[in-house]
């Protein structure tokens, strides 16, 4: 059984613009990261580099412009899977994201990120 992370939030921004904000190397650095490089197809790197020199690694899976967008990402020696599927409603845009681990991954620190990351995102992007 896998160990996961769940985030649901609201973004005041169009989902075009929040499906660009995990596909588009531009969009992507103004809320995470200081240096990525992200070539957005099933196969495709997705690579994020912190101020603190942490490095996140992984591939792209599958997107579904505007709806959806799946990768994995690695950690020092911490592999997981995102997902993140956004629906498009009244002035913008709900983002589920959900994290897969292995069962016995302690997830406090990720779930914290996240919330940090997501929260630059919609001061970022919301209109």
């Amino acid at each position: 059984m896998k160990n996961s992370l769940h985030k649901d939030v609201w973004i005041n921004a169009p989902v075009e613009q929040v499906f660009a904000s995990f596909t588009d190397q531009e969009a992507m650095l103004s809320w995470h990261g200081k240096e990525v490089e992200l070539d957005p197809r099933p196969g495709g790197i997705y690579r994020v580099v912190f101020e603190n020199g942490t490095t996140i690694l992984g591939e792209y899976k599958e997107l579904v412009t505007n709806q959806r967008v799946v990768y994995t990402a690695r950690y020092g020696e911490v592999e997981s899977l995102i997902t993140i599927d956004l629906t498009p409603g009244n002035e913008g845009t709900r983002l589920v994201l959900r994290q897969d681990f292995d069962p016995d991954m302690d997830m406090s620190s990720f779930n914290e990120g996240w919330d940090y990351f997501l929260g630059l995102l919609v001061k970022r992007i919301s209109q």
